[in-house]
């Protein structure tokens, strides 16, 4: 039996939603300033939810090597950089970005060559988990692994840094390099 696109909306939303919970993930910790339609809100929460939910996954499948699911690590993988690109194509999302910057003061204004640089960065660190991923797969090097985890995360953040306070959603919130 095919489900309709809203049953299929409705389920991914609740997906969403308890991956969210988990996390420990609060809608007023993830609701910026700029996002003025409460649905794009609730949209974003639920990315940055799955967006979590995926870090965490690997980080446990690092953690406990052996387990069942080990074998998800490439899986996890490729739905983050899925997850990550429904935020947006990198070059729309680093359009955005440079944009806020341009309303900012002085010092965190940036040239657009050096938020491409960044924003190049940040994807080349999710293909770098996929990579890592893959690799994990063959010689379970949790090290790598986890660096290039931690490297995404930094990258990220060194973007999000760059942006004025209040207008990017404090994705990786309460996640720690390990």
């Amino acid at each position: 039996m095919r489900n309709s696109f809203n049953a299929t909306r409705a389920a991914v939303l609740s997906i969403g939603l308890t991956l969210g919970a988990l996390t420990g993930v609060s809608a007023p910790a993830i609701a910026t300033e700029h996002v003025k339609d409460p649905r794009d809100a609730a949209y974003l929460e639920h990315v940055i939810a799955i967006l979590r939910a995926h870090v965490l996954s690997m980080r446990a499948i690092i953690d406990e090597s052996d387990m069942k699911y080990a074998d998800n690590m490439v899986r996890h993988a490729e739905a983050f950089e899925r997850a990550f690109g429904t935020v947006g194509p990198m070059d729309w999302h680093a359009a955005k970005a440079f944009q806020k910057t341009q309303k900012a003061g002085a010092p965190n204004r940036l040239t657009e060559d050096e938020f491409d640089d960044l924003a190049e960065a940040s994807y080349r660190k999710v293909l770098g988990i996929k990579r890592a991923a893959k690799r994990y797969m063959r010689d379970k090097d949790g090290e790598r692994m986890g660096t290039a985890i931690d490297s995404m995360i930094k990258s990220c953040g060194a973007c999000h840094s760059k942006l004025p306070k209040g207008t990017v959603p404090s994705v990786w919130k309460g996640l720690k390099p390990q």
